[in-house]
C-alpha cells in the first residue's frame, strides 16, 4: 500500500511539474512559425483549462481545413513513416517532431530539444501519431470520455461515420447519425466530449494513412455511461431509427464492437 501510494504521489509530482514546464513554454508553442505546433499550444491551454475541450475541436478543426497536404506529409516525414508501417504488424507510429524544427546544421541539437517538448507533452495527454487502414478494415464504433481528437486523411480512402450521444436509456445509450460520408485524401473529421462523440471508420482503399491529433483526460465534464472513467466505449450503433431521427445503441464490449457488420456505401 505504501508503495502504491508512494508512486502515486510521485506522479502527481511528475504532473506538476509538466505542467509548469509547458506553462512556462507556452508562448513558444503559441509563437512558433508552424501551425502544427502552435496547434500543440492550444491543446496545453485546453489541459491547463485556459479554453474548453469544444474551443479546442473547433481550433483542431481550423488547423486540418487550412492544412497543405504535401508540406505536412514532409514535414511528418511521411514515406519513412509509411515504410514502418507497412508491415505485416504495423498499426501506427508516434510523431516525435517536425522535420521543420530542425534548422540546417542544428539537427541533432533541436532535435534533443523538441524530443523532450514531445515527451513532456505526452505525460500531458497530448498525442499525435499516423494510423493506418486497410482496404476492409474498420475501426470498431466507439465514443471516448474526456478526449478531443480528429483525424485527416494523408493518402488513402475510408468511409466515416459520426454520432452524437443524446441521452442514456438503460444499458444503452440514445444516439443520432450526424454523419455518413466518405474521405480522400484531405479529408478530416473532428469530436469533443459531446460533439460528432461516436465514430466508426472503414478502409476503402487498398491502403489508407490517417493524421491523427488526441488529447486525453481533458478537463471537462464526462457524458456518462459505464465508462465514463475510462477515455473509450464500445456500442453497437446498427439499430433503427425512431421518428426523432435517434438509434439505441447498447454498449457492447470491443470483442463485439470488432464484429459489427459495417455496410460501405455503395459504390
Amino acid at each position: 500500500m505504501y508503495k502504491e501510494s508512494g508512486k502515486a504521489e510521485s506522479m502527481a509530482l511528475k504532473t506538476h511539474i509538466v505542467r509548469a514546464v509547458l506553462r512556462w513554454q507556452l508562448s513558444r508553442f503559441l509563437r512558433d512559425a508552424h501551425p502544427f505546433n502552435r496547434l500543440l499550444g492550444h491543446a496545453v491551454r485546453l489541459q491547463l483549462g485556459k479554453i474548453s475541450d469544444e474551443q479546442f475541436r473547433l481550433e483542431l478543426d481550423e488547423f486540418f481545413a487550412h492544412l497543405d497536404r504535401p508540406a505536412i506529409m514532409s514535414a511528418l516525414d511521411f514515406e519513412s513513416k509509411a515504410r514502418q508501417l507497412n508491415q505485416p504488424d504495423g498499426y501506427k507510429v508516434n510523431i516525435l517532431a517536425l522535420r521543420q524544427n530542425f534548422p540546417a546544421g542544428k539537427l541533432p541539437q533541436r532535435m534533443s530539444i523538441w524530443r523532450r517538448r514531445f515527451a513532456l507533452l505526452h505525460h500531458l495527454g497530448i498525442r499525435s501519431d499516423i494510423l493506418i487502414l486497410r482496404k476492409g478494415e474498420p475501426i470498431p464504433p466507439h465514443g471516448h470520455y474526456r478526449v478531443v481528437s480528429g483525424f485527416y486523411v494523408l493518402q488513402g480512402e475510408v468511409a466515416i461515420r459520426h454520432y452524437d450521444r443524446v441521452r442514456e436509456e438503460g444499458e444503452a445509450v440514445l444516439v443520432r447519425k450526424v454523419l455518413d460520408t466518405t474521405l480522400g485524401p484531405g479529408g478530416y473529421t473532428t469530436n469533443s466530449e459531446f460533439r460528432n462523440n461516436i465514430h466508426w471508420l472503414f478502409g476503402l482503399a487498398p491502403v489508407s494513412y490517417l493524421f491523427r491529433v488526441t488529447v486525453l483526460g481533458t478537463p471537462t465534464e464526462t457524458f456518462g455511461g459505464p465508462g465514463r472513467f475510462g477515455d473509450r466505449v464500445y456500442l453497437d450503433p446498427t439499430g433503427a431509427q425512431d421518428s426523432n431521427g435517434l438509434i439505441t445503441a447498447p454498449y457492447i464490449n470491443a470483442d463485439a464492437a470488432r464484429k459489427v457488420p459495417f455496410q460501405p456505401p455503395s459504390v
